[in-house]
């Protein structure tokens, strides 16, 4: 079999099982073994012989048994006995245990780099603001701070653009800037773009004219402006 006909049918695996295998109970062995399985199910849920399992490994049949026990232990797999198209009694296995574990530690590592980054984000805020400010802010501001966010649910990078707002037109203080958050809110902005554009709006110049003389004419009566 040359390189290409390898390339033709890759075992393809999700690189979240490589990063979380151990979080799953497993060790490297039985990360071969669950590959293999994985590989098998994508034809068939029929489960491999052990000397199909034990194909180009070292292992022993004693420890892959051993190995398939235990991820059956671990409810990553399940086997059940049923008849097969041609009336034998035939293994079949189910990974959904496996998928399911899988996609909760995910879920739980996705959670967590959120968690990570919004307290990274409120720190870069904080810091921003005691240097806009030039002095450290009060306990009253900081709780003005975690209203617009947990509260209101302003968005760091809108909040951070409420303070530049409120400094270009050296009003910063909080109250001033909670007003042109509560504006924005009303206006439904959400995103910096939108917020610009509400600015543009506002410091947009009217357009005025002035009329110096205005004609008057009975027009109740049918008098028309070219009879004066």
């Amino acid at each position: 079999m040359n390189k290409i006909q390898l390339k033709t049918r890759p075992v393809v695996v999700r690189r979240e099982l490589f990063d979380h295998y151990s979080e799953l109970g497993l060790t490297e062995k039985d990360l071969i073994i669950l590959i293999k399985l994985i590989y098998a199910s994508e034809t068939t849920n029929k489960q491999p012989s052990i000397d199909e399992l034990k194909l180009g490994s070292d292992m022993e049949p004693r420890e892959i048994t051993s190995i398939i026990q235990h991820l059956i232990q671990r409810d990553l797999l399940q086997l059940h006995v049923k008849k097969d198209e041609e009336g034998k009694f035939t293994e079949y296995m189910n990974l959904d245990g496996f998928y399911e574990k899988l996609s909760n530690i995910l879920s739980q590592d996705h959670s967590k780099q959120l968690t990570n980054q919004s307290q990274q984000n409120f720190k870069d805020l904080f810091q921003y603001i005691e240097s806009l400010f030039a002095r450290p802010i009060s306990p009253y501001e900081i709780e003005t701070l975690n209203q617009w966010i947990d509260t209101d649910k302003h968005d760091f990078t809108l909040i951070r653009a409420a303070l530049d707002e409120a400094y270009s037109h050296d009003k910063l203080s909080f109250k001033y800037v909670d007003r042109i958050l509560l504006n924005w809110k009303k206006n439904n902005v959400t995103t910096t773009e939108e917020s610009k554009k509400i600015r543009e709006q506002f410091n947009k110049p009217s357009m005025t004219h002035t009329v110096n003389h205005i004609p008057k004419f009975d027009w109740l009566n049918g008098e028309k402006l070219d009879d004066k």
